[in-house]
């Protein structure tokens, strides 16, 4: 027969997963909610951004302002594969996903640059050029500074590294129960715009200074955007994993409280029974 004490114990301890998951979702639906309510014009700013980036390229392009060495108009090069993975658990199959293809991406790319950025993908090998950057960023900064952080290290490499290919691996929300890994290739961005038959813009001072400072302020709204779609795909499968831990430790403890309450009317029953032979055996 089943120990009651031990039962009890069990019952505690599930009680005590339940409110412990209970609390991680709700803080996980909380940073969610909040996430969502930012960034909403992210996606339009950079579609300005970078419509004043191609202009200017193409412009430059067209009048020859150019030569064979400009970041821009890179034919061949390095490439470097950025990797977001995440600082905290309890999302392992979209951990785990992110992972996959990232070593899917730097199988094909074997003498790229990779910097990764969170504890989670830390058994993914590195090679960096080094700016002191913090590699759990995710959990340091807020959106905005990671982004930032993240475009002045981009820049750096296409600029001086001689790169002509960025990949970002991160996540990618498809919906509240589907969140994927996804391999973004951000760099050369496709500028199909034919010049010629365009109006030249009015641009004062040099038009390679402009398009240095326009693409960097392109590639952090296009990070922020990369950013927060990986966080809340994160945060989503978070909740989602909390949500089945906690209705699977409900479950548990309604079968721990049948189980209780059999041995105990068990025990009761037992009791009784040998009090009324002893009764019986007296008489």
């Amino acid at each position: 027969m089943e120990n009651l004490k031990a039962i009890k114990d069990r019952i505690r301890t599930v009680d005590s997963i339940i409110k412990a998951t209970s609390a991680m979702k709700m803080v996980s639906t909380v940073k969610l909610t909040k996430i969502n309510n930012t960034n909403k014009y992210a996606k339009e700013c950079s579609d300005i951004l970078f419509d004043m980036f191609s202009r200017a390229v193409q412009e430059i392009v067209f009048k020859q302002e150019f030569d064979e060495d400009s970041w821009f108009y890179r034919n061949n090069g390095e490439t470097l594969i950025i990797v977001l993975s995440m600082d905290q658990g309890f999302c392992g199959a979209f951990s785990q996903g992110i992972i996959d293809k990232a070593e899917e991406v730097i199988k094909s790319n074997p003498d790229a640059y990779i910097e990764v950025f969170g504890k989670k993908a830390n058994n993914i090998t590195t090679k960096t050029i080094g700016l002191g950057i913090s590699r759990d960023l995710t959990s340091r900064y807020d959106i905005d500074t990671f982004s930032s952080l993240l475009t002045k290290l981009t820049f750096k490499y296409i600029h001086d590294y001689n790169i002509n290919e960025v990949y970002v691996i991160s996540g990618e929300f498809k919906n509240v129960l589907i969140q994927k890994a996804r391999n973004l290739k951000i760099f050369p961005i496709n500028m199909d715009k034919d010049i010629t038959k365009e109006q030249y813009t009015s641009i004062e001072g040099s038009r390679l200074d402009f398009i240095d400072a326009v693409f960097q302020m392109y590639l952090t709204k296009l990070f922020k955007g990369i950013v927060t779609e990986h966080l809340i795909s994160e945060l989503s499968a978070r909740v989602m994993a909390m949500d089945n831990s906690v209705r699977n430790a409900n479950d548990m403890f309604e079968r721990l409280n049948v189980l209780y309450n059999r041995v105990r009317q068990a025990r009761i029953t037992q009791e009784l029974t040998e009090i009324v032979s002893s009764i019986e055996c007296v008489q």
